[in-house]
Formats: structure tokens, sequence, C-alpha cells
């Protein structure tokens, strides 16, 4: 690895105990949930991550990892589909954080400003105070 400050250990967060325990497929499912303002269901998704991914997404495996986020407490069954909780929002956060920081190790800057921009602007989605959880 690249001694970078970025790389080496210590400074923000040593200390903090991490959970970090959403995979890649949990956090698309995650944000493409949230991205929307009506309850989302498995086949709808599917299709928005095998876009995103360029590759087939079968829904009854959307449909499994829905109801593990569920049990989680990051998704929320609603009329007609699921809808993201306030946990679950801060859950991505800090795993989307996570994928700014390790893009940034020692690599390209114009292309992981690019991604970072990106990413952050998704963060900036999770980011904010609410009230009571996103399910209307």
């Amino acid at each position: 690895m690249t001694s970078t400050p970025a790389n080496d250990a210590g400074g923000f967060g040593t200390n903090v105990p991490c959970l970090i325990d959403m995979s890649v497929l949990d956090l698309a499912i995650f944000m493409r949930v949230h991205r929307v303002s009506k309850a989302a269901v498995a086949g709808e998704i599917s299709a928005t991550l095998g876009h995103w991914f360029d590759c087939h997404f079968d829904a009854f495996e959307i449909e499994q990892r829905m109801r593990a986020m569920i049990e989680k407490g990051w998704l929320v069954r609603r009329s007609g589909g699921v809808r993201p909780t306030l946990d679950g929002r801060r859950h991505g956060r800090a795993h989307l954080r996570g994928l700014v920081r390790m893009m940034d190790q020692g690599t390209s800057m114009l292309d992981v400003a690019r991604m970072m921009s990106v990413l952050g602007i998704a963060m900036q989605e999770l980011d904010g105070e609410h009230s009571v959880d996103d399910d209307l």
C-alpha cells in the first residue's frame, strides 16, 4: 500500500467502533429505494440495478436481500413495497463515506475527484436531520 496521509493509521475515527456490514448490493438497493418518492418493489429495483451495473439481477434475489435489510432495520415494508428508515440512512451514509475515502487513496486525482463528487452527492442525499422515517 502506498503511504499517504489517507492510508496511514490514526486521526479521526480511529477509536470509533465500526459496523461495516452493508454489502455493495445492499447499498445499491438502499440507494435505489431512497431515491424514489414511492414504495419500491423488487422488480423495479432489479431493473435499475441491472442498468447501473450493466448486468441482470433476479428480482427474487433482490427480494431476499430486501427481507434481510428489513430485519436489520434499514428498510421498512409499506403498502406497495419498501421505504428507507432513519437507521438505514445513517448506516448507508457511513458506508458511502468509507467508499469516498477508499477511492481517494493514491490514485489519479482527476478520476477520483469525479467519483468523489458523485459519491458526495449520494452522501448528501442521506445526510440531514429527519424527524421520522421516510415511509410516506
